[in-house]
């Protein structure tokens, strides 16, 4: 496969994030300090079809309560809501407003959906196994999923159930022993409008629960990783390692791919996880494998590529940056999230900072072929809409 550079843009080192913030307020009322280059965020889950993406954020120091932050499309606006509850898992990925799952008791949970700062209930509570993990997602159809994984008898085997919300009744789509499922455990699936993938299973809203795969890539369990579909019957496998591979037949053959953004079959000439690793993006899936390469091969130089695979089988280069973001107050600020939250659109999320203005999230945005300059997006404060928090 050939590399084929669409666009470079790199972006500045120095961001005058204070003046931003300060310029941001005065329209209205300063942003309260929720955050600094200090707090961890923690993506919760992404609205495709909207394009948002929620986060959550831990109480500073002396603080009664963290906050869900709310980004909205193209990273321009960014508002935060008390978070008061704790315990939600299964933050979905999909065309429709977050879900998520919340514990109702020791084999129960209520599924709900984020709407204007509150979580509000999601069909009725499920009656779930006592040791299990939730996945919440979408169909293409706009039907919400939950996926719930349990222990299976095979080594390296999960069991999975299938729910499909109709009505107001979350109904059985079947169980699956499965395998490789990976950091987003349910996704839309791309070959069946009215289905969701986990791993090797596909539950369908029309038809039984099915493995969608012939056969996964023979590697030791210290380096298998995570299944991805792709559309066209092909798909994806990212190993534990960092290793692509990629079937064009639903997993009946396997090639490893040894492609690099510094030129094909270069591989093994750099040490793959210390000098350079590979991440895959938080978000919309249903187009084409899309990939990011941090580039460390050059000491405190660290780069990230943006790539894509072309529907002919080629990796093109959408776009190279400095991984690092100096702030006018000399925070330094690495990349820590790379997200997608609708299609052909890049977010690079570098994390919090504060300013004589309150906090704000440091990011870059792909669109449109060109990655933006770092931006402070100000975090702006506000009361939750009327609702009920089950």
């Amino acid at each position: 496969m050939t590399l084929r550079p669409r666009s470079t843009c790199l972006a500045v080192s120095l961001v005058l994030f204070a003046d931003a913030a300060v310029a941001a307020s005065a329209a209205g009322p300063p942003p309260a300090l929720v955050c600094d280059a200090s707090t961890a965020l923690t993506p919760i889950g992404i609205d495709t079809s909207a394009g948002s993406v929620l986060l959550s954020l831990p109480p500073l120091a002396g603080g009664e309560h963290g906050w869900v932050v709310e980004l909205n499309a193209g990273g321009a606006e960014a508002a935060a809501y008390p978070d008061t509850w704790r315990g939600r898992q299964g933050g979905s990925v999909g065309p429709g407003p977050v879900a998520a799952a919340m514990p109702c008791g020791e084999t129960c949970l209520q599924p709900v959906r984020w709407n204007a700062g509150v979580w509000e209930p999601l069909g009725e509570p499920l009656a779930v196994p006592g040791v299990m993990t939730a996945g919440a997602t979408y169909d293409l159809t706009g039907s919400p999923w939950l996926v719930i994984h349990g222990k299976a008898a095979g080594e390296g085997l999960i069991k999975a159930w299938g729910y499909r919300l109709e009505g107001h009744q979350w109904k059985r789509k079947g169980s699956l022993d499965v395998t490789a499922v990976g950091d987003l455990p349910a996704v839309p699936a791309p070959q069946r409008k009215d289905g969701v993938i986990s791993g090797t299973g596909l539950f369908a809203g029309s038809g039984p629960a099915e493995t969608w795969v012939r056969g996964l890539p023979d590697l030791p369990a210290k380096r298998r990783g995570q299944l991805i579909a792709l559309g066209g019957g092909g798909a994806a496998y990212l190993s534990a390692d960092g290793v692509v591979y990629l079937s064009p037949d639903s997993g009946k053959s396997w090639r490893r791919s040894t492609w690099t953004p510094w030129g094909a079959g270069t591989t093994g000439i750099w040490r793959q996880g210390s000098d350079y690793w590979v991440d895959l993006p938080m978000g919309d899936r249903r187009g084409p494998l899309q990939l990011a390469w941090f580039d460390r091969r050059v000491p405190n130089e660290e780069k990230i590529v943006l790539t894509r695979l072309s529907p002919a089988g080629d990796w093109i280069a959408l776009a190279e940056a400095r991984s690092e973001i100096h702030t006018k107050n000399d925070d330094r600020l690495q990349v820590s999230h790379v997200l997608a939250p609708e299609a052909d659109t890049w977010v690079l999320l570098s994390g919090c900072a504060g300013s004589a203005g309150g906090s704000g999230l440091v990011l870059r945005v792909f669109a449109h072929g060109a990655l933006s300059e770092a931006r402070f997006v100000p975090i702006r404060t506000k009361e939750a809409a009327a609702g009920k928090v089950p």
